[in-house]
């Protein structure tokens, strides 16, 4: 990964970060369609090497729908102090690549250290081929809503095992709200399997809706001394199972 994948922890302004992110993998003139739910098993977060944390983090994953590659993410964070800031990039690969060139990029600065963020800045930027868009959005002091991406942060960032997994709470990006929730499913002697679901609040339109709101997903850990990394995640969508792992 370039260098230029390294956020500034505590910066102001936009950064120059860059985010892998597949909103929707298009579709109707002959492109296939299909949403991640809210962002949360698209920017798997974890270290390199060492699963101690560094100031800096990068990690990649495969991305797959029924067993195809459909797209790598990466994912990168800097912590410094009681900051930090992350960044996040989608791009389809394979045959999904050559019909159709989808871009997602998210970025979240704000306090706080793994997994437990607290947002003050978020920005997204989207090109699916055929529509491209940008949100950039502040969150006040005390705000208990996260940003997709920190909420993607809080779940499947590397975490000290005494912390488990367990998390909830409510995502916000500027125009639709779901809610979260993970919690520890089984425990063994080579990692932890957790179990959650994300449910759409508002902000989507009466079909969106109508066809799902509740999300089901997983989270493997792999236990490496002192510390859980994530091996991979697989979540329910309305397209089947879609399952991003560690490469």
């Amino acid at each position: 990964m370039s260098s230029r994948f390294v956020p500034k922890a505590g910066g102001a302004g936009r950064s120059a970060m860059m985010t892998f992110y597949p909103g929707r993998i298009v579709n109707s003139g002959g492109l296939m369609r299909f949403r991640f739910l809210f962002a949360l098993v698209c920017g798997l977060l974890g270290s390199t090497g060492s699963p101690v944390m560094a100031e800096t983090e990068r990690v990649s994953f495969g991305v797959r729908l029924f067993g195809l590659p459909v797209g790598v993410m990466a994912t990168a964070i800097n912590t410094e102090g009681n900051g930090y800031a992350a960044a996040s990039q989608f791009r389809t690969t394979g045959v999904v690549g050559l019909i159709a060139r989808v871009r997602f990029e998210m970025e979240s600065r704000g306090r706080g250290t793994h997994p437990d963020f607290d947002p003050s800045y978020y920005r997204e930027d989207m090109d699916t081929g055929y529509r491209t868009s940008s949100r950039d959005l502040s969150f006040a002091s005390g705000d208990r809503r996260v940003d997709p991406l920190a909420a993607i942060l809080s779940i499947l960032s590397d975490r000290a095992v005494e912390r488990g997994c367990a998390v909830s709470g409510r995502t916000w990006d500027g125009k639709r709200a779901m809610s979260f929730q993970l919690a520890e499913q089984s425990r063994g002697a080579e990692g932890v399997t957790c179990t959650g679901v994300a449910v759409r609040l508002s902000g989507y339109t009466a079909e969106e809706m109508a066809e799902a709101t509740h999300f089901p997903f997983s989270v493997d850990y792999d236990l490496s001394g002192a510390w859980l990394r994530v091996r991979q995640a697989v979540v329910d969508t309305i397209h089947g199972k879609v399952a991003l792992v560690r490469r």
